[in-house]
């Protein structure tokens, strides 16, 4: 018999969250709802958010606040919708996951550059940037981030706290608002998906590497997507995906040639939240991956 109640893809950007919303569509409507696709559901997070938008002047450097101003307005829609599902007493199902923070930030500037704009330089293909002035920008925004210092541009303050938000989402997010502890108990070995519940809840915690076609860490995941929402026709579609922007030719040099010094990446990886979703060798690969030659120089 199928479960009534919501299903709340609830996780940081750039994780395949729009991947899991249509996947998980099928099940909303069974359950009687559609899912709901939110970054941020707390108060502090959300008028953080919505303070970045209201700058002004020259340090506001976000040509276009409409994705901003999503993320707020869903934010509060889907805060309404959780107090109303709890006061039905439905179980509330929770898709939430995490992403090698390096890569993550990549695909993020990409994302915010194309349908945000940068009014302080091009970052956007389709303003003629260069993959080296997206890895300088990138590179000064992980600086700032592991430094905490805030920047000053609307458009950095908002990628600064997004991707920032790696090392303390879990707590200030989904711990906040389902009482829900990634650190309850070890991430499954070999990648597959980490199950949890509380009061009146139940989650998936996921991997996005493990979201790959094929392998063994693919399937176990889409096991456990199929079982935890009851969907035995389960499977991932292409959406929301660099691969389908005309920035992608862009994307992928940046990638090729983004780099960071030991030290950075020894701190990024150092963070609770990574090492509990990746094992000592996935770590090291992940650093090797940022920290050697551009791939663009070994061709």
């Amino acid at each position: 018999m199928t479960r009534d109640g919501l299903i709340v893809v609830h996780q940081m950007a750039k994780v395949g969250s729009m991947a899991w919303v249509e996947a998980a569509r099928p099940a909303g409507r069974k359950a009687g709802a559609e899912p709901l696709h939110v970054h941020y559901l707390t108060r502090p997070n959300l008028r953080a958010i919505a303070a970045i938008l209201a700058v002004s002047g020259e340090e506001n450097t976000i040509v276009n606040g409409l994705i901003g101003r999503t993320i707020v307005r869903k934010g509060e829609r889907a805060i309404v919708a959780i107090e109303a599902a709890r006061r039905r007493g439905e179980t509330i199902r929770v898709i939430t996951g995490m992403r090698d923070p390096i890569a993550r930030s990549i695909s993020l500037v990409s994302f915010l550059a194309d349908f945000c704009g940068h009014a302080g330089g091009a970052l956007s293909a389709r303003d003629g940037a260069s993959a080296e002035a997206v890895c300088a920008f990138l590179g000064g925004l992980w600086r700032a981030v592991l430094a905490g210092e805030e920047p000053a541009g609307s458009f950095e303050r908002l990628a600064w706290r997004m991707i920032g938000a790696y090392r303390n989402w879990f707590d200030e997010e989904l711990a906040a608002v389902f009482d829900l502890d990634i650190f309850a108990a070890p991430f499954p070995s070999g990648g597959g998906a980490q199950l949890l519940s509380a009061a009146g809840v139940e989650a998936l915690v996921y991997r996005a590497e493990d979201m790959t076609p094929g392998g063994a860490t693919g399937q176990a995941l889409q096991n456990a997507a199929k079982a935890f929402l009851e969907a035995p026709d389960f499977a991932w579609p292409q959406v929301n995906t660099a691969a389908t922007r005309r920035s992608w030719p862009l994307y992928r040099e940046t990638q090729e040639s983004f780099r960071l010094p030991a030290a950075s990446f020894d701190e990024i990886y150092d963070a609770s939240a990574v090492k509990h979703f990746y094992s000592a060798d996935e770590i090291a690969a992940f650093k090797v991956r940022w920290g050697g030659a551009p791939v663009s120089a070994i061709r």
